[in-house]
């Protein structure tokens, strides 16, 4: 996949060099600095917001620390020089580094070998729209044209007719961020007009006071002139306490649980839970979960780590369109789908939330 992607990245480049000014496009290159706009509620509650180092790549980039008396979160700030995730597939607000309770931990790197440009070099509840349709304005767009990836920004489309999520596109001009936080809060806007697409994308992190909750309230609007369909879904990359996803993983949901006949890995059903039948190890395991749709109370699942105990529940608001399970020894990701539908003028909100708590230890499996 590495290398698919890599080779992918030149094609692109090479695309669009080919294209030379008569195709009227112009590759942007990114400004000295990535123009953020912040303000606190007041000075003396300012959040931390020294360099964080990314293990095991040891190297530093821009966050923002939220914290109230049960829980610690880091938050990577979304930058297009310095940011830990500059790739032009996922959501680049919100990604959170790690989560700190109890003595115990929530998220982690997902890939070892670091890669800032590499479609999936996330962390925490990635989010991402359109993975698997086009993106507004993409097949309008002419190569070396812009189109449209929400909560990313405007992107350079390449000589292949059709989208695929994880071809390293050019971004068209630097992704723009408004940033706003405090002690236990952080929110994030991003704001993209181009060819009567446009929107407004608000997310905001938010601990709930007394308890290890972190909440993410979310909105799209529709502010340009065409209706925007999209599919929105988060990758939730989880990791407890930085063990390897396997047996010891326990992830149940509200409903009995079917996997569609493609499902591929070391991955079973047995009743409400999906089971890892051994430690993943260079390998993946994926699947679509067949029903658990159309109520909103089949939009929670539970992770936990059976030898520690450490656990999350994870509880939307909204009915879903399709649950879907990834998995590799870095990370266990229920990703609930939801299909967004805006006239223009529109907007939709919705939120998510991630309780941290502690469970009863269970023997291996």
């Amino acid at each position: 996949m590495h290398e698919r992607m890599r080779t992918g990245r030149l094609l692109a480049i090479s695309v669009l060099l080919s294209l030379g000014p008569a195709s009227g496009c112009a590759v942007v290159k990114p400004p000295a600095k990535t123009a953020v706009v912040k303000t606190t509620a007041a000075p003396a509650a300012q959040p931390e917001e020294q360099p964080v180092t990314a293990q095991p790549a040891a190297m530093e980039f821009p966050r923002i620390t939220i914290r109230n008396d049960q829980v610690k979160v880091t938050v990577y700030r979304p930058d297009a020089e310095k940011g830990f995730y500059r790739g032009q597939r996922f959501d680049g607000s919100g990604l959170i580094a790690r989560a700190e309770f109890d003595g115990r931990t929530v998220f982690g790197p997902f890939r070892t070998k670091y890669d800032a440009l590499n479609h999936d070099n996330v962390v925490g509840p990635a989010d991402e729209f359109d993975m698997e349709n086009s993106p507004p304005g993409f097949d309008e767009a002419k190569p070396g044209e812009p189109f449209v990836k929400i909560g990313v920004g405007l992107l350079l489309k390449g000589a292949d007719a059709k989208y695929e999520f994880w071809r390293p596109y050019l971004f068209a001009k630097p992704p723009a961020w408004q940033v706003t936080s405090g002690p236990d809060w952080v929110e994030f806007r991003q704001e993209v007009a181009h060819g009567g697409w446009g929107y407004v994308w608000t997310k905001r992190i938010r601990l709930v006071a007394g308890t290890p909750t972190i909440a993410v309230a979310y909105r799209l609007q529709n502010t340009g002139t065409k209706a925007i369909n999209t599919l929105f879904y988060c990758h939730n990359f989880i990791v407890l306490d930085d063990e390897p996803v396997g047996p010891n993983y326990r992830i149940e949901f509200p409903f009995d649980v079917t996997l569609r006949k493609d499902a591929s890995g070391k991955l079973k059903a047995r009743g409400k839970e999906l089971v890892l039948t051994d430690v993943l190890k260079n390998e993946s395991a994926w699947a679509v979960l067949e029903g658990g749709t159309g109520k909103v109370e089949n939009n929670q699942v539970l992770l936990a780590n059976r030898r520690t105990g450490t656990a999350v529940r994870i509880e939307g608001d909204q009915p879903l369109t399709e649950w879907r399970f990834y998995a590799e020894a870095t990370a266990a990701c229920p990703e609930p789908f939801l299909r967004i539908q805006l006239a223009p003028g529109q907007e939709k909100v919705w939120h998510t939330d991630y309780r941290l708590h502690v469970l009863a230890k269970e023997a291996p499996q």
